[in-house]
């Protein structure tokens, strides 16, 4: 208790500040959950109610009231980003990873083992294993009905036939595009920036930091109105994304720009300057550096990130539910559609698929990162 108090929580101070001020911003921001269980009883949250001056029942969209709360939103992002700012500025003091025979090791549970354990089980029974069998239920039936007999009797594989192939191959191959494209791009930009933050003395880096740091506090909903009128009435004659792959392409890679550039900065916040010194001292050039030595120790967290962002492509719901069309259509909204015109049987069905689908992903990412010791061996013996 004493070493992770003293020792653990403050090393990770700078890593914990961010993911809290990242999990704020979401949780404040989030849409998906809101929209399809508080829309239909009128409880909005901040999302769901800029969606619906959006898209109002009655009367013309409300830009007005969207771009207030937008500029709102960004008075919120530079007052986070400067505190964060303060804490990489001590950055030297949360360095751990250093050449003086770094070599990090497990610790056990002891007493422990056993509470840990029956918690994890029990969060996966209540968030995980209960929802899929719902889903499981009400995909197989052909409307809602409360568990009995005469419900299981009615039991078939009819939602899932009658989804119609075109649309489900589209939106697929769609959701596999970006997918690939989007966390590659974002974790190269994240390194970049970074190296520019950290390690570069550039002027106006911290700017650079604050441009990476703001899409996590502005809600996904107002970043993709924003999206739409610049591509519809800015950029269209001369580039014209709406309706195509690469707009969505875009604005994921500029949304999860934060998200990328909180995990390198965390993990090089890690990795001491004396090992930069060494490679120079030894005939590096800044790009050797950087290729040699910072790349391979920060391998394990790019890969999380990569395989992370992935996931959060994936199952990303805000930003297309705005900017997607019949050719770019993800997966995500394919569920959407069918809860938003009440076909539950269709959309369990759909979520099912979309689940099923994510598994190789997960099981990839578990391969991987056993292989090259994010399980086991740690960052040591990969730098190694």
């Amino acid at each position: 208790w004493q070493v992770t108090a003293k020792v653990t929580l403050r090393v990770l101070f700078p890593g914990l500040l961010a993911a809290g001020i990242y999990v704020t911003a979401v949780c404040f921001a989030a849409f998906d959950v809101p929209a399809i269980l508080g829309l239909t009883n009128r409880i909005y949250t901040f999302s769901t109610y800029v969606f619906r001056q959006l898209t109002p029942t009655e009367g013309l969209p409300e830009y007005g009231n969207v771009a207030t709360l937008g500029v709102v939103m960004l008075v919120f992002a530079v007052l986070m980003s400067a505190g964060y700012r303060r804490v990489q500025r001590q950055a030297p003091r949360y360095a751990v990873v250093t050449g003086k025979a770094y070599r990090p090791r497990i610790a056990t549970l002891g007493r422990l083992k056993w509470p840990a354990v029956i918690f994890v089980a029990g969060y996966f029974i209540v968030a995980q294993l209960l929802p899929l069998i719902m889903l499981g239920w009400v995909s197989a039936l052909p409307y809602l009905q409360l568990p009995s007999a005469a419900a299981l009797s009615q039991a078939s594989l009819n939602n899932f036939w009658t989804i119609p192939t075109d649309l489900l191959f589209r939106s697929i191959k769609n959701t596999v595009v970006l997918m690939l494209v989007v966390p590659t791009i974002t974790v190269a930009i994240s390194v970049a920036v970074s190296w520019m933050v950290l390690r570069s003395k550039a002027r106006g880096r911290a700017v650079i930091d604050f441009f990476a740091f703001l899409p996590v506090t502005v809600p996904p909903i107002v970043f993709s109105i924003a999206a739409l009128l610049l591509t519809l009435f800015a950029i269209n004659r001369i580039v014209p994304l709406y309706g195509t792959i690469w707009i969505l392409v875009l604005v994921y890679v500029v949304a999860r720009l934060s998200y990328g550039t909180r995990m390198t900065n965390n993990a090089m916040l890690q990795i001491h300057h004396e090992l930069d010194e060494a490679a120079q001292v030894s005939g590096a050039s800044t790009a050797g550096v950087l290729r040699s030595v910072l790349v391979p120790l920060l391998a394990p967290s790019m890969l999380y990130a990569w395989v992370w962002i992935a996931l959060l492509t994936y199952r990303e719901l805000t930003l297309p539910v705005v900017l997607s069309s019949h050719d770019n259509l993800p997966f995500s909204i394919l569920v959407w559609s069918y809860v938003q015109s009440s076909s539950y049987g269709r959309a369990s069905a759909a979520a099912l698929m979309m689940l099923a689908l994510m598994l190789p992903c997960l099981f990839l990412y578990w391969t991987i990162a056993r292989r090259i010791g994010i399980l086991g061996r740690g960052m040591g013996e990969w730098s190694r």
